[in-house]
C-alpha cells in the first residue's frame, strides 16, 4: 500500500521566496548591497529545498541505479529539455515573421540546450538534475537502508550508525571536493568557462548545488529536534540571523552562481545554509500562510524558465525605464518585480490549463498512484 505523504506547504513558501528574489536579483545585477544579499541564499534555497524534499519522499531508498536516473531524468531534463524547445521556437517566430533577432543566436540557444549548459535562467535545470543524482546515489548505496521511522526501529542499531556515518561522510566528501574545485578556478588554476558538454566550471556548480541538498536533507532530519526546543528562543534566533545576513553577505559582492564567480564560497555555504534553514524553519514554527507565495513556489520552475529566457523581464524593465520617471533605485527595482510577477501569472496558468506537458513528464493512468 503506498503511503501518503502531507503536503509542506512551507516548502512552497521557501521556494516562493527564492524566485522572487532571483528575479528581483535579475531586474537590478551588479555590485550593490541589495544583489549581494540577495546572492547569498537565493539559489541555495531551491537546492536546500530539495534536499529537504529528498529526506520527507524517500522511496529512492529501495530504487535501482536505473530507476533513480530515469525518475530524475523525468523529473528535471524532461522540463529542461521542453523549455528550450519552447524559447528557440518563440525566437524562431520572431525572426521568421517580424525580423527581430538573428538566427545565430537561437544556435547559439539549440547549443547551449544540447550541452546541458542551459540558456539563460535554464542552466538551473541541468544543475539540479546531475546534484540531486549525485546526492541520491551516494545516499541510497553509503546511507541508511530505510530513513523512515519505521525503518529506523526496524535496522540494528549498528547498521543504522554504519549507514549515519556514511551520509555524514558524503556530505563531508562533496564539500571538501567542491571547495577544491573552487580553490582551482579562483586562483586561477584552470581558466574554463567553454560551453562544452562538461566543463570546470559546470562540475564546480554541480558540486556545490550538491552541498545545499545535503544541507537541506540533514535539516529535515534534525528539525523535529529544532521545533522541540523553546520555539521563541528559536525563532528569535532566526529573525536575528536574517537580519545580520544582509551585512555578512556584503564580502561576497556580487555572486554569479552560474560562472562560480564568488569571492568566498564558505561564505557562501555559510549564509546559504543558514538563510535557508532559517526560512524554512519559521516558515513551519509560525505555519505561515501567503498564497501568493506559494503559488510562486509551485510553479518556480516555470517562472525561472519564463521570466529571464523569455523576454518579459528585459521588456518590462526597459519600457518602464523609458516610460516611467525613476523614483529611487530600490523603490523602482521593487515596482518592476512586482509588474513582472502580475505578468508571470497568466503566463503560468496558461502553461498549467494548455502545455502541461512541458512542465512534467505526461503519465499514464497506472503511473498516477506512483
Amino acid at each position: 500500500m503506498a503511503e501518503h505523504k502531507q503536503k509542506l506547504n512551507y516548502l512552497d513558501i521557501a521556494r516562493g521566496i527564492g524566485i522572487v528574489v532571483v528575479i528581483l536579483a535579475h531586474v537590478d545585477t551588479g555590485d550593490n548591497p541589495l544583489c549581494s544579499w540577495i546572492g547569498s541564499f537565493c539559489m541555495a534555497i531551491f537546492f536546500f529545498v530539495s534536499g529537504a524534499l529528498l529526506n520527507y519522499l524517500d522511496r529512492w531508498r529501495n530504487e535501482s541505479f536505473i530507476q533513480i536516473i530515469v525518475k530524475r531524468m523525468k523529473g528535471v531534463l524532461y522540463p529542461f529539455f521542453s523549455f528550450s524547445c519552447l524559447i528557440i521556437l518563440y525566437y524562431l517566430l520572431m525572426r521568421i515573421v517580424f525580423r527581430q533577432g538573428s538566427f545565430s543566436n537561437i544556435m547559439e540557444i539549440v547549443k547551449s540546450t544540447f550541452t546541458l549548459s542551459g540558456y539563460d535562467a535554464l542552466w538551473f535545470m541541468p544543475t539540479l538534475f546531475f546534484a540531486e543524482v549525485i546526492c541520491v546515489l551516494l545516499l541510497r548505496y553509503f546511507g541508511r537502508r530505510n530513513g523512515s521511522d519505521e525503518g529506523k526501529r526496524e535496522e540494528t542499531g549498528s547498521s543504522y550508525r554504519k549507514g549515519l556515518i556514511g551520509e555524514w561522510a558524503g556530505f563531508i566528501f562533496v564539500t571538501v571536493l567542491s571547495l577544491v574545485c573552487y580553490c582551482v578556478l579562483h586562483y586561477g588554476v584552470i581558466e574554463e568557462y567553454s560551453n562544452g558538454w562538461f566543463t570546470f566550471v559546470k562540475f564546480t556548480r554541480i558540486l556545490m548545488s550538491a552541498v545545499f541538498i545535503y544541507a537541506g536533507y540533514f535539516y529535515f532530519e534534525y528539525k523535529d529536534k529544532l521545533l522541540a526546543l523553546n520555539r521563541k528562543t528559536v525563532v528569535t534566533v532566526c529573525i536575528i540571523w536574517l537580519i545580520i545576513d544582509f551585512p555578512i553577505a556584503q564580502p561576497n559582492h556580487f555572486v554569479d552562481y552560474a560562472f562560480v564567480r564568488i569571492v568566498s564560497l564558505p561564505l557562501q555555504y555559510l549564509t546559504g545554509i543558514l538563510t535557508s534553514a532559517a526560512i524554512l524553519y519559521l516558515g513551519e514554527a509560525l505555519d505561515i500562510k501567503c498564497r501568493p507565495l506559494e503559488f510562486f513556489g509551485k510553479n518556480s520552475l516555470t517562472m525561472m524558465a519564463t521570466h529571464n529566457p523569455l523576454p518579459v523581464l528585459s521588456t518590462i524593465c526597459g519600457l518602464y525605464m523609458k516610460y516611467m520617471p525613476g523614483i529611487y533605485r530600490y523603490v523602482d527595482d521593487v515596482i518592476m518585480l512586482i509588474i513582472i510577477l502580475i505578468v508571470e501569472i497568466p503566463i503560468v496558468m496558461f502553461i498549467n490549463r494548455w502545455l502541461p506537458f512541458i512542465v512534467r513528464w505526461p503519465k499514464k493512468n497506472n503511473d498516477i498512484k506512483n
